[in-house]
């Protein structure tokens, strides 16, 4: 028997975590979906149960995505992640690289491709 792959989407804008939302809770894989608006909220999320794969946006209120993501790496190195961000840069994509990010990924985003990435990684 699989086991149950868990996603958590982090993301402030509310229209986007829930179109992603609605896109991974019917991914052909055993998936469990939780959305956070902010930092705080997903640490909570993944103190009382641990993620297989975070996507996290750059800009948020409070910690942004890059430190939320260090931070949880810092509890599970094993966990993947894909950050998203409206404001990309070389900069900030080479800084999401080496802080352990497995994808960066420039909004607007085609969501099939981002959903490809992540049936690959939770597969």
């Amino acid at each position: 028997m699989n086991e149950v792959k868990r996603l958590l989407i982090v993301d402030d804008e509310e229209t986007l975590t829930f179109s992603l939302y609605q896109t991974f809770i019917n991914v052909p894989i055993d998936c469990e979906v939780v959305t956070a608006a902010n930092s705080e909220e997903a640490i909570a999320h993944y103190d009382a149960s641990p993620f297989d794969l975070l996507i996290t946006d750059i800009s948020m209120p409070g910690l942004n995505g890059l430190d939320l993501m260090a931070h949880l790496k810092e509890l599970n190195k094993d966990l993947h992640a894909i950050v998203i961000t409206a404001y990309g840069s070389d900069e900030r994509k080479e800084e999401a690289f080496s802080r352990g990010a497995d994808l960066y990924v420039e909004k607007p985003f085609d969501i099939h491709e981002l959903k490809q990435h992540v049936l690959t990684i939770l597969g």
